[in-house]
């Protein structure tokens, strides 16, 4: 399949979702899609890539200056995998949508996506739920969308964050006027 994909220069929308392409497939992937600049959309959902492929695909999405929506939900990336992204997409400009859900992201992950999602001035919406981020992570996370105004939708649901983050969270969406939906199921935040 990866072979294929070989000199698609005008590939603007890529779906891989459940395919479990797992780590041979997402560096295969990422080696025919590394001189695809203008991939906006990449959509690779439950498709088993750990850390390692998230590596490999983080690769190539250096160059993808046009990336506009990212999916990797369900791919076990845990904090391996949230580093090399956050380092991957730190000059990208366009980004509007993330979706990490169900990565086992935990502290570590967390930092470096708060300091990447930080300068995603035009990021609209951000799915982190499912991951062990802790309370200290979700800090790190909330100071990097403090100053994002386009945030419509927020979604942290089972995400280890207590009644300890709140502050954080209150301080992060006080500049939020567009705010739509904001997702806090089964935290434990208590009264």
């Amino acid at each position: 399949m990866a072979e294929c994909l070989k000199n698609k220069q005008d590939l603007r929308v890529f779906n891989i979702d459940y395919n479990a392409i797992g780590v041979l497939g997402a560096t295969k992937l990422a080696e025919q899609l590394k001189n695809n600049y203008g991939l906006s959309k990449f959509y690779c959902d439950d498709n088993n890539i750990g850390g390692e492929g998230c590596e490999k695909l983080s690769e190539c999405m250096e160059m993808m200056d046009s990336l506009k929506k990212l999916c990797l939900e369900n791919n076990k990336i845990e904090d391996r995998g949230a580093i090399a992204l956050s380092k991957a997409l730190e000059e990208n400009d366009t980004l509007l949508s993330l979706h990490l859900d169900n990565n086992n992201i935990g502290r570590n992950g967390a930092f470096a996506l708060g300091a990447m999602i930080a300068n995603k001035y035009k990021l609209s919406k951000l799915n982190l739920n499912n991951n062990p981020i802790t309370d200290e992570g979700f800090t790190k996370i909330a100071k990097g969308i403090q100053d994002i105004e386009t945030l419509r939708i927020i979604t942290l649901a089972n995400t280890l964050i207590s009644n300890q983050s709140m502050t954080a969270l209150s301080k992060a969406l006080s500049n939020k006027r567009f705010l739509t939906k904001l997702v806090l199921d089964n935290c434990k935040i208590g009264s």
